[in-house]
Protein backbone atom coordinates (compact mmCIF):
# COMPACT_ATOMS: atom_id res chain seq x y z
CA UNK A 1 0.00 0.00 0.00
CA UNK A 2 1.44 3.70 -1.00
CA UNK A 3 2.34 6.09 1.97
CA UNK A 4 -0.35 8.36 0.89
CA UNK A 5 -3.32 5.36 0.46
CA UNK A 6 -2.30 4.59 4.71
CA UNK A 7 -2.03 8.16 5.29
CA UNK A 8 -5.52 8.82 4.32
CA UNK A 9 -6.84 5.33 5.72
CA UNK A 10 -5.20 5.97 9.35
CA UNK A 11 -6.26 9.40 9.34
CA UNK A 12 -9.99 8.53 8.46
CA UNK A 13 -9.91 6.16 11.77
CA UNK A 14 -8.23 8.40 13.76
CA UNK A 15 -10.57 10.99 12.71
CA UNK A 16 -13.30 8.72 13.78
CA UNK A 17 -12.65 8.36 16.86
CA UNK A 18 -14.89 10.59 18.97
CA UNK A 19 -13.60 13.88 20.10
CA UNK A 20 -14.64 13.22 24.30
CA UNK A 21 -12.49 9.85 23.49
CA UNK A 22 -9.87 11.48 21.81
CA UNK A 23 -9.40 14.02 24.60
CA UNK A 24 -9.53 11.47 27.09
CA UNK A 25 -6.83 9.29 25.56
CA UNK A 26 -4.48 12.39 24.69
CA UNK A 27 -4.60 13.07 29.25
CA UNK A 28 -3.49 9.64 29.45
CA UNK A 29 -0.85 9.96 26.98
CA UNK A 30 -0.24 13.52 28.51
CA UNK A 31 0.33 11.28 32.26
CA UNK A 32 2.23 8.98 31.19
CA UNK A 33 4.65 11.83 29.92
CA UNK A 34 4.07 13.90 32.77
CA UNK A 35 4.95 10.95 35.48
CA UNK A 36 8.30 10.15 32.98
CA UNK A 37 10.01 13.65 33.32
CA UNK A 38 12.97 14.33 35.41
CA UNK A 39 13.20 16.03 38.73
CA UNK A 40 15.74 18.27 36.70
CA UNK A 41 14.98 21.23 33.75
CA UNK A 42 14.54 19.49 30.72
CA UNK A 43 14.27 21.10 27.49
CA UNK A 44 11.22 20.01 25.47
CA UNK A 45 10.04 20.52 22.10
CA UNK A 46 6.69 19.45 21.45
CA UNK A 47 3.64 20.73 19.22
CA UNK A 48 0.39 21.90 19.42
CA UNK A 49 -2.33 19.23 18.49
CA UNK A 50 -3.88 20.25 14.74
CA UNK A 51 -7.34 18.07 13.97
CA UNK A 52 -7.45 14.55 15.22
CA UNK A 53 -3.68 14.82 16.44
CA UNK A 54 -2.63 13.84 20.19
CA UNK A 55 -3.62 16.90 22.38
CA UNK A 56 -0.81 17.27 24.70
CA UNK A 57 -2.71 20.24 26.76
CA UNK A 58 -2.32 18.99 29.78
CA UNK A 59 1.51 17.90 29.37
CA UNK A 60 1.91 21.65 28.08
CA UNK A 61 -0.23 23.30 31.10
CA UNK A 62 2.01 21.03 33.55
CA UNK A 63 5.48 22.27 31.68
CA UNK A 64 4.60 25.85 32.03
CA UNK A 65 4.04 25.56 35.80
CA UNK A 66 7.28 23.59 36.18
CA UNK A 67 11.09 24.34 35.54
CA UNK A 68 11.00 22.70 32.14
CA UNK A 69 10.63 24.49 28.95
CA UNK A 70 8.47 23.93 26.25
CA UNK A 71 8.98 24.86 22.51
CA UNK A 72 6.88 24.19 19.09
CA UNK A 73 6.98 24.40 15.97
CA UNK A 74 6.71 27.35 13.98
CA UNK A 75 6.19 27.23 10.11
CA UNK A 76 9.06 29.10 8.39
CA UNK A 77 8.57 28.13 4.51
CA UNK A 78 7.37 24.98 2.68
CA UNK A 79 10.44 23.20 3.80
CA UNK A 80 11.94 24.59 7.08
CA UNK A 81 10.47 25.25 10.71
CA UNK A 82 11.83 26.60 14.21
CA UNK A 83 10.77 25.76 17.49
CA UNK A 84 9.42 29.02 19.67
CA UNK A 85 9.11 29.01 23.25
CA UNK A 86 6.16 28.52 24.93
CA UNK A 87 5.77 30.09 27.60
CA UNK A 88 1.62 29.61 28.40
CA UNK A 89 -1.42 29.58 26.74
CA UNK A 90 -1.53 33.64 26.39
CA UNK A 91 1.69 32.78 23.76
CA UNK A 92 -0.38 31.00 21.67
CA UNK A 93 -1.30 32.09 18.29
CA UNK A 94 -2.53 30.68 14.78
CA UNK A 95 0.04 31.17 12.15
CA UNK A 96 0.92 29.67 8.40
CA UNK A 97 -1.34 26.72 7.48
CA UNK A 98 -3.68 27.49 10.53
CA UNK A 99 -1.35 25.78 12.68
CA UNK A 100 -0.90 26.85 16.07
CA UNK A 101 2.45 27.94 17.70
CA UNK A 102 4.12 30.73 19.75
CA UNK A 103 4.55 34.03 19.14
CA UNK A 104 7.86 34.46 21.11
CA UNK A 105 11.01 35.43 19.69
CA UNK A 106 12.83 33.22 21.55
CA UNK A 107 13.44 29.44 19.95
CA UNK A 108 15.91 26.76 20.68
CA UNK A 109 17.59 25.08 18.13
CA UNK A 110 16.52 21.45 18.39
CA UNK A 111 19.89 19.89 19.01
CA UNK A 112 19.69 21.71 22.83
CA UNK A 113 16.47 19.47 23.45
CA UNK A 114 16.10 17.14 25.70
CA UNK A 115 13.21 15.40 24.59
CA UNK A 116 11.47 16.17 20.75
CA UNK A 117 8.10 15.16 21.13
CA UNK A 118 6.14 14.55 17.54
CA UNK A 119 2.76 13.83 16.32
CA UNK A 120 2.55 11.53 13.80
CA UNK A 121 0.11 9.72 11.66
CA UNK A 122 1.61 6.23 11.98
CA UNK A 123 4.25 4.45 13.38
CA UNK A 124 5.02 1.17 13.03
CA UNK A 125 6.95 -1.79 15.99
CA UNK A 126 10.59 -0.49 14.59
CA UNK A 127 9.80 3.14 15.62
CA UNK A 128 9.30 4.69 12.31
CA UNK A 129 7.34 8.09 11.46
CA UNK A 130 4.89 8.22 9.06
CA UNK A 131 4.28 12.11 9.23
CA UNK A 132 1.90 14.05 7.05
CA UNK A 133 4.52 13.93 4.39
CA UNK A 134 6.25 17.33 4.44
CA UNK A 135 9.40 16.50 5.87
CA UNK A 136 9.78 18.96 8.47
CA UNK A 137 10.77 17.01 11.70
CA UNK A 138 13.05 14.68 9.09
CA UNK A 139 14.91 17.94 7.61
CA UNK A 140 15.12 18.93 11.49
CA UNK A 141 16.24 16.15 12.79
CA UNK A 142 18.78 15.18 9.78
CA UNK A 143 21.84 17.02 11.86
CA UNK A 144 21.43 15.62 15.05
CA UNK A 145 23.55 13.00 17.00
CA UNK A 146 21.34 9.86 17.65
CA UNK A 147 18.80 9.76 20.58
CA UNK A 148 19.96 13.80 20.85
CA UNK A 149 17.42 15.01 21.53
CA UNK A 150 15.44 12.21 22.83
CA UNK A 151 12.71 11.68 20.27
CA UNK A 152 9.69 10.51 21.22
CA UNK A 153 5.95 9.96 19.12
CA UNK A 154 2.96 10.14 20.37
CA UNK A 155 -0.18 8.54 18.84
CA UNK A 156 -3.35 6.45 19.63
CA UNK A 157 -2.76 2.50 19.53
CA UNK A 158 -4.94 2.67 16.33
CA UNK A 159 -1.69 4.02 14.71
CA UNK A 160 -0.06 1.45 14.52
CA UNK A 161 0.62 0.30 11.05
CA UNK A 162 3.40 -1.46 9.32
CA UNK A 163 5.16 0.51 5.99
CA UNK A 164 8.48 0.57 4.79
CA UNK A 165 10.36 3.55 5.73
CA UNK A 166 12.36 5.87 3.46
CA UNK A 167 15.68 6.27 3.81
CA UNK A 168 15.77 9.58 5.35
CA UNK A 169 13.18 8.65 7.75
CA UNK A 170 14.54 9.08 11.63
CA UNK A 171 13.18 6.18 14.09
CA UNK A 172 11.11 7.41 17.12
CA UNK A 173 13.31 6.55 20.75
CA UNK A 174 9.75 5.77 22.38
CA UNK A 175 6.82 5.57 21.58
CA UNK A 176 3.91 7.03 23.63
CA UNK A 177 0.52 5.55 23.42
CA UNK A 178 -2.81 5.42 25.77
CA UNK A 179 -1.25 1.98 26.77
CA UNK A 180 1.80 3.02 27.85
CA UNK A 181 5.45 3.57 26.68
CA UNK A 182 7.13 1.51 24.16
CA UNK A 183 11.27 2.12 24.78
CA UNK A 184 13.03 1.04 21.11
Amino acid sequence: MSKQRLRTEILKKRDEVPAYHRARLSNIISNHLIRTLPPNDYRIGSYMAHGSEVDLEALHNHLFTSTHHCFVPRILTKTSMELAYLRNNADIIIAKFGIRTSNQRITADINTLDWLIMPCVAYDPRGYRLGMGGGYYDRALKMCAPKSPIRIGVAFDLQESIFEPDPWDRRFDWIVTENGIIHL
